[in-house]
């Protein structure tokens, strides 16, 4: 097992590893539609995406609009199939088992690969898995419907308060975290809503089930539309799209911020060789148009950190974790 590095130091290295991937995208030009060098007489047959949460949702997009520019730069047939549960835990684990061929990728969370304090044994390791890359840094965010009382986490906390609850709808465990956290620090009760993807989530969210929902990608048309307002960047920075919202440290919460990206991976055991091919494949793919006009959507950016920037953001967040559940 890798050593694990100490967080704070850890995340200005990850930081810095993203920007210098995003300056390498910037530049990347015409070469986006180059073709890869992969082994001869590979792919053979169709490759398969396995997404990790429920179609409609913001990793969903991310994983077809991929495969879509592989095919178009490649000539590969993709198919992409929805394997959605604990947060792509449950792809994860399926992954995990299947052939390390090539023909079996898992699009997922880097987060879902991080210890789970609420099921510490998820049944696989994030050493069980080979990286390919990552396409776009998930900016999470914490939102309610723009007719709720409250505008930011103090009137939030204090609505929870007089109410005797609020209810928030999540899709994944370290969005709970966030919640457990601010109920821990505010001393109010916050229950944690699980759906099975973020469009489920958000569905319950623009429908009144729940108070406030946290979200990646699906939010933002609506805030966009005036449908919603953002409480706070669940991040460690403002977003683009809602620059005048302060994150959880500007708001005074103690939450640990999240970090995350939609992850490409296979079981572990993959040829050397295969896996150079996969890794500049998709690079390629993140750099292509079609997926630059993708993250445009969601005001965000492509970016691949590489496989290892991606185990050291997995290492970092894993003994946050650790030492979090062991401050408990």
């Amino acid at each position: 097992m890798r050593r694990t590095k100490t967080p704070s130091r850890g995340l200005r290295r990850v930081a810095a590893v993203t920007a210098t991937a995003w300056a390498v995208t910037l530049g990347a030009g015409t070469a986006a539609t180059a073709e890869a060098t992969c082994p001869e007489g590979y792919p053979s047959k169709p490759i398969t995406f396995y997404v990790g949460f429920a179609a409609g949702g913001g990793t969903d997009a991310i994983g077809r609009s991929i495969a879509q520019a592989i095919e178009k730069a490649q000539g590969w047939t993709i198919v992409v199939e929805n394997k959605p549960g604990a947060a792509s835990g449950v792809m994860n684990l399926s992954l995990k088992s299947m052939p390390a061929d090539g023909y079996h990728i898992g699009v997922g969370s880097s987060e879902s690969m991080v210890w789970n304090p609420s099921n510490g044994d998820m049944g696989y390791h994030y050493t069980d898995f080979e990286f390919l890359g990552s396409a776009m840094d998930s900016w999470n965010s914490f939102v309610a419907l723009s007719t709720a009382p409250f505008d930011d986490i103090e009137s939030f906390v204090e609505y929870a308060r007089e109410k005797g609850m609020a209810t928030v709808s999540l899709a994944g465990f370290n969005q709970q975290l966030v919640v457990e956290q601010l109920a821990e620090q505010y001393g109010v009760n916050l229950v944690a809503v699980q759906g099975a993807g973020a469009s489920e989530s958000m569905m319950t969210a623009l429908g009144g089930h729940v108070d406030a929902t946290m979200q990646a990608t699906l939010h933002i048309p609506e805030l966009k539309n005036g449908n919603m307002k953002q409480i706070a960047s669940l991040t460690n920075r403002r977003l683009p799209y809602a620059p005048d919202s302060g994150t959880l440290e500007e708001q005074g919460s103690t939450a640990i911020p999240i970090v995350s990206a939609t992850t490409f991976t296979t079981s572990l055991g993959l040829d050397p060789a295969l896996k150079a091919c996969l890794q500049e494949v998709i690079d390629l793919a993140v750099k292509s148009p079609e997926f630059k006009a993708l993250t445009d959507k969601y005001d965000n950016e492509p970016v691949n950190l590489g496989e290892a920037a991606l185990i050291e953001q997995i290492e970092t967040r894993d003994a946050q974790f650790r030492a979090l559940a062991a401050s408990n």
